[in-house]
């Protein structure tokens, strides 16, 4: 579920006097995540960094639908067809975001790709080196909206092969629980980078937080960059990290959920919300949708833009007053 490496997008950390920002970094969700915390004591930045890390760390565990430990979204994917499931409060509020993203999205998202996901095998050791099977696809792709809220907290799967997978984002929520943690704190500026997912909070020793956008072919150069304001978040969802390539054709992590297969209308899509969970999911559906997506966002208040297969870079109108190409001040 969670682990999906993605090096999308790059600090740019401005150059200003003492006293040095705390950083820390540690390998969870699949993932290095670097924490990031100024203005307080280095003893309070550590503390406050060990508790969000420990908290996102527990998300992970509580949502992943890999690794051995058992937990409720494995237990609800074993669950008969059409059976009551109950969740608790959490993640009938997280499951219920990811429902909404999918009606909203056109089905672009689909928290329901498990059995799909794991066919492919992105996320497992060793990675795949070719395409599964056509048959097999067919038969594992999810009917939309395949989940179902039958009462209070209680959920049903229509059909075997609707198997939650909360990868698309889960990794936002654990990113904002993780934010709040730090905030808990007494944290005031701080920034979360969750491969490729970025949470900020305050400000760089009283400047914006300036964030580079990786270009989706070049992993040394950047498309731009955007500032970040107090509580929001920018999410890339890319080809480009777990990917191989079979019979000249490059295969990716991001499915289309309306044929099993790797979604071929953006080779990048960035979005920024003031919610990481919001960011998350609606990159990948972003992703799927391809320019067709961004006056959808525009209509959700969120700054997105997409990189076409050619290469070319198209923003909603929100993101063009947010991007700046490299060169510009």
């Amino acid at each position: 579920m969670m682990r999906r490496v993605c090096w999308s997008i790059t600090f740019l950390f401005l150059t200003a006097c003492s006293p040095e920002p705390v950083h820390e970094t540690r390998f969870m969700m699949g993932t290095l995540v670097e924490f990031t915390v100024e203005g307080v004591p280095g003893s309070t930045a550590m503390k406050a960094i060990a508790d969000a890390a420990s908290e996102m760390t527990r998300i992970e565990s509580k949502m992943t639908i890999y690794g051995q430990r058992d937990n409720p979204v494995k237990q609800f994917n074993r669950t008969p067809v059409r059976t009551d499931f109950t969740f608790d409060d959490e993640l009938d509020s997280l499951l219920g975001k990811a429902v909404d993203i999918e009606t909203s999205s056109e089905h672009a998202f689909h928290p329901a790709l498990a059995a799909l996901n794991r066919l492919w095998g992105f996320s497992l050791d060793p990675p795949p080196s070719t395409p599964p099977k056509k048959e097999v696809i067919r038969q594992l792709l999810p009917p939309a909206s395949c989940l179902k809220r039958t009462g209070d907290h209680r959920w049903q799967r229509m059909t075997s092969s609707c198997q939650i997978d909360l990868g698309g984002i889960a990794k936002g929520y654990a990113l904002e629980r993780g934010m709040a943690q730090l905030i808990k704190h007494g944290i005031r500026h701080a920034l979360i980078n969750a491969g490729g997912d970025i949470a900020g909070i305050g400000n760089n020793k009283g400047k914006p937080w300036r964030i580079g956008i990786r270009h989706p072919r070049n992993p040394n150069a950047l498309l731009g960059w955007i500032y970040l304001n107090d509580h929001e978040c920018v999410v890339t969802s890319g080809d480009y990290e777990r990917f191989f390539l079979h019979g000249g054709k490059r295969y990716h992590h991001i499915l289309d959920p309306q044929t099993g297969y790797p979604a071929t209308r953006a080779i990048s899509a960035t979005v920024i919300a003031d919610k990481a969970t919001l960011a998350d999911g609606w990159s990948t559906a972003l992703f799927v949708m391809g320019i067709r997506g961004l006056e959808r966002l525009q209509q959700q208040g969120m700054a997105a833009l997409v990189v076409k297969p050619d290469g070319t870079l198209v923003m909603n109108k929100a993101m063009q007053k947010r991007f700046h190409s490299i060169g510009q001040p």
